[in-house]
């Protein structure tokens, strides 16, 4: 590979790492729909579903997390998101190939409650969406023996459960490349093409959320 490609490829790893998501929420929340939980947390994107919504297998999570009012569904490398950087170093490394984790963690509060003032963005998702989104995560979580999600680690901060996925991380199938496709499978029209860093997917979720708000689609 040329130097200069090499230069190029290491500046964008740089900056997927170390990525901060600068996106706005809709003053609104949209309404009529089942809501749906998406938060930015830096150079990463997940999903949240409150419980109650958990629809077919996945389920299984409300057992996991007795209590817990919503799950959030996150994704990423393996060996970067379990064990966090602490080096640009390891940042260099972490967006290269490999294989993927999801992590699920509980929250016993709504995602606004939980994580810093602007972070969350509400969606209503369209008919059907609720059962496509469990499928969509479900179909990615590797199963045991038992038929029940793989279970990597246990996180800590927060109490979390990494899972083994079925799909690969690499630059272009990103944490926030997978948050949009499973968007995109409830029918939202949110797509992945082309994401790579946190502030474009949310910034594409943003756009849906304001749209919803003014046309009422989630209802």
């Amino acid at each position: 590979m040329k130097p200069v490609r090499v230069a190029a490829l290491l500046a964008a790893v740089v900056a997927l790492a170390t990525a901060a998501c600068s996106v706005a929420p809709p003053a609104c929340v949209p309404q009529g729909g089942d809501p749906i939980y998406v938060v930015g947390l830096g150079w990463h994107a997940e999903i949240g579903i409150p419980v109650a919504d958990l629809d077919g297998p996945l389920a299984f999570y409300r057992h996991v997390f007795p209590g817990a009012r919503v799950v959030m569904f996150g994704y990423g490398k393996k060996t970067f998101i379990t064990a966090p950087a602490r080096s640009l170093a390891e940042y260099i490394l972490g967006p290269f190939p490999g294989p993927a984790v999801i992590q699920v963690t509980g929250l016993s509060v709504t995602p606004v409650q939980a994580y810093p003032p602007g972070s969350t963005i509400t969606l209503a998702l369209p008919a059907g969406g609720r059962a496509a989104l469990s499928a969509a995560i479900w179909n990615d979580l590797v199963k045991d023996q038992h038929g029940a999600p793989r279970v990597v680690s246990l996180g800590h901060d927060p109490v979390s459960v990494f899972y083994m996925a079925g799909s690969s991380y690499n630059l272009m199938h990103t944490c926030n490349t997978w948050t949009a496709d499973m968007l995109h499978a409830t029918g939202l029209g949110i797509s992945g093409d082309g994401v790579v860093f946190s502030d474009q997917v949310m910034s594409r979720i943003a756009q849906a959320a304001a749209a919803q708000c003014l046309t009422g689609a989630g209802s």
